[in-house]
């Protein structure tokens, strides 16, 4: 009975008494912004302050995005209540101005005939800004000391030829010393060499390392220690750039290493990857809602509140206190496809209304600006107790839904509505009455013609 009396147009019997049917199609919300909020829209003096708003809002967006800031992301993974974050915060109290220890590493090659280079590797570095002075607490290097060692003439007990700059004379003296110092006094650097053969030294060296430390990248931002990625950067370049022009070392090359370029090699490609996959996204936009809405103006207007949506969600990303890294980067691309939802719909059912611009302005706004503003609310509150979580992509999954839902709902039912009234394309019916009017004329210009012909 219930299904007959909903295909008959009827009241369902089974309705609850308090959820009468509405008298508007778009409920009260649509009722309201047909009736209250549209008719206001249409007025100049309203559309004129509503484009500058926005466009100064976005203006102001752009100059905050610019300032938006590279951040490390791991220890932002810890809960706030975490030991583990307690322990990394007393130690950036007393410990956040210590310098980043990293590895120069060689690879094969001729280790006899470049011991010269080997023991330069410390001056070398000492004279590059961005490291530590070179120093005994600073820089270790089992080649320096080693050619201190064959100094005396005497290594565990096996004496050692060396010309005149201090270095062994003979290759096979120098791998069979340097085996037996390694296994002796040596002994500190025995991890630091590795060699092609246990069993023989004068197979080579497969590989050896040596320390050394960068001045810190930390910096001070409000009670947090957190990385200058700009100046990471640069350190990071900089030191590969220099190890690969040192060709005399074995193989030709070094490579330099710590655990810690693995977040600063993030620092140079995420603002990168950020705003390219921002783009690709909103080409896409533009692509499918070109297809979709099949005009280019609507498709344009769309475009452009979802661009002006993204520019908006970056700028007040800096003024909430957000900064680009891996969990943001992701957020945002998810905010271009829940943007486009609130335009996309009031610009298609904008194009299936009939009259001028401002009806079918008004009347776009009571048939789906309820749906659209009830599917941001929906949105909101499905987020909205991710506020009280104490982890850190949670919270920012909060932040960047909010900012994405009043941003996108701003654009979709304020900003497109105006634009739509002032520079919005004609209805799809528009058409179909252009080709029954071509279709009606030339009926009738063969009618006349049939009848002059049969005259």
């Amino acid at each position: 009975d219930a299904a007959k009396a909903v295909e008959e147009g009827k009241k369902d019997p089974n309705q609850m008494l308090c959820c009468a049917q509405p008298k508007h199609s778009g409920g009260n919300i649509g009722r309201f912004l047909e009736h209250l909020v549209a008719p206001q829209l249409v007025k100049k003096p309203v559309a004129a302050a509503v484009l500058f708003v926005f466009t100064a809002i976005c203006g102001i967006s752009v100059w905050q995005m610019t300032k938006l800031s590279i951040e490390d992301t791991q220890r932002k993974f810890i809960p706030d209540d975490s030991y583990l974050f307690a322990a990394i915060n007393t130690n950036d109290k007393y410990f956040g101005s210590s310098g980043t220890r990293f590895d120069i590493v060689t690879v094969p090659g001729d280790y006899f005939s470049s011991q010269k280079a080997l023991v330069d590797i410390g001056p070398r570095l000492g004279k590059l800004d961005y490291i530590v002075p070179i120093s005994a607490d600073s820089f270790s290097s089992w080649a320096a000391d080693f050619k201190a060692a064959c100094a005396t003439g005497n290594v565990m007990g096996m004496a050692v030829t060396t010309d005149s700059d201090g270095f062994v004379a003979t290759k096979a003296q120098y791998y069979s010393v340097l085996s037996a110092w390694l296994k002796g006094s040596g002994g500190r650097y025995a991890k630091s060499v590795i060699w092609a053969s246990s069993a023989d030294p004068q197979q080579g060296i497969a590989a050896s390392k040596m320390a050394a430390e960068l001045k810190s990248v930390n910096k001070e931002v409000g009670d947090r220690v957190l990385p200058d990625a700009v100046f990471a950067v640069k350190a990071l370049d900089g030191i590969r750039a220099t190890c690969d022009s040192w060709t005399d070392l074995p193989g030709g090359k070094a490579v330099p290493y710590s655990y810690e370029f693995l977040s600063w090699e993030t620092f140079k490609i995420i603002d990168e990857q950020m705003y390219g996959s921002t783009a690709q996204c909103l080409a896409a936009v533009l692509v499918i809602t070109l297809a979709t809405l099949g005009h280019p103006t609507a498709a344009g207007l769309v475009f452009i509140c979802v661009l002006m949506t993204i520019i908006d969600i970056l700028g007040f990303m800096q003024v909430w206190g957000l900064a680009i890294d891996s969990v943001t980067v992701i957020q945002l691309v998810i905010a271009v496809g829940l943007s486009v939802d609130y335009a996309a719909h009031v610009a298609h059912n904008f194009m299936t209304q009939v009259g001028s611009k401002s009806e079918r302005m008004i009347k776009t706004m009571g048939d789906v600006g309820s749906a659209v503003l009830c599917g941001g609310i929906s949105t909101f509150l499905g987020v909205m107790l991710l506020v009280l979580s104490k982890s850190y992509v949670f919270r920012v999954l909060f932040q960047t839904f909010f900012l994405t839902v009043v941003l996108g709902l701003a654009h979709g039912l304020i900003l497109l509505p105006v634009l739509l009234n002032l520079v919005g394309p004609p209805s799809y019916h528009a058409a179909d009455e252009v080709v029954v009017a071509e279709k009606t004329e030339k009926t009738e210009e063969i009618g006349a013609k049939d009848k002059s012909q049969g005259a």
